[in-house]
């Protein structure tokens, strides 16, 4: 049983890539479907390349968002170890004036006494 003129058309029309790269009658037999098979290879292949680019973008902004991100951690874990170190030291000065100014006092006592 074959396929009509039409039947055929539209078999050639279904199966693009196949027919236009791996058929060697092809592009006698069928020359107009043959050029829009390549044409819509030829998009194709760009579609995906642009997506590539495009994804591969996104993952570049991906990574540096998160090297951003690791970053601003790392300088607020170190400003806060900063911070705790910085207060503890005007606590232990503000202590040691304190207890210099209780001894200077029990000493002014006992000298006057």
């Amino acid at each position: 049983m074959a396929a009509t003129s039409a039947e055929r058309v539209l078999y050639a029309a279904k199966s693009r890539k196949w027919n236009s790269t791996q058929n060697n009658k092809f592009h006698i037999e069928f020359p107009t479907e043959h050029a829009a098979n390549l044409e819509w290879i030829k998009k194709t292949e760009e579609e995906a390349v642009r997506r590539r680019a495009e994804e591969e973008l996104r993952g570049n902004e991906r990574q540096m968002e998160l090297e951003r991100m690791q970053q601003y951690k790392q300088q607020e874990g170190n400003k806060r170890k900063g911070d705790g170190g910085s207060g503890k030291w005007l606590l232990v000065g503000v202590v040691g004036i304190i207890v210099a100014l209780r001894a200077w006092q029990r000493y002014q006592e006992g000298t006057s006494a």
